[in-house]
């Protein structure tokens, strides 16, 4: 996972985003193609244009970022609503494998 340089506005609206997107997410998404979604990491660009979410799913099929990114707008559209900001977030859904890492390196003996 490459990490964003965040100020500390980004800090605080990516802390905001974090709480409210697992409701949206829920809202335009369903279950059975995307399983049950955990967001991990919510990562907003110095200039609060760009959001990163990265996203673990449990129980789906390997392809779990296709139905989100198909209704990316429609959250888009929520999330504006619920967090007013002076220009639109361009959202991109990352899966999150740092669980993959841990694992690796868990694996290795000594």
């Amino acid at each position: 996972m490459q990490l964003m340089k965040m100020s500390p506005r980004s800090q605080k609206l990516a802390g905001v985003i974090e709480e409210v997107l697992p409701l949206i997410i829920r809202k335009f998404t369903d279950p059975d193609e995307v399983g049950f979604l955990t967001v991990t990491a919510v990562e907003v660009s110095g200039d609060l244009g760009v959001c990163d979410i990265f996203v673990r799913s449990i129980g789906t099929q390997p392809k779990f970022l296709k139905p989100l990114k198909r209704v990316m707008k429609k959250i888009s559209g929520e999330l504006t609503k619920k967090i007013p900001t002076r220009r639109a977030i361009i959202l991109r859904f990352k899966e999150d494998r740092s669980i993959n890492a841990v694992d690796k390196i868990n694996s290795f003996e000594v």
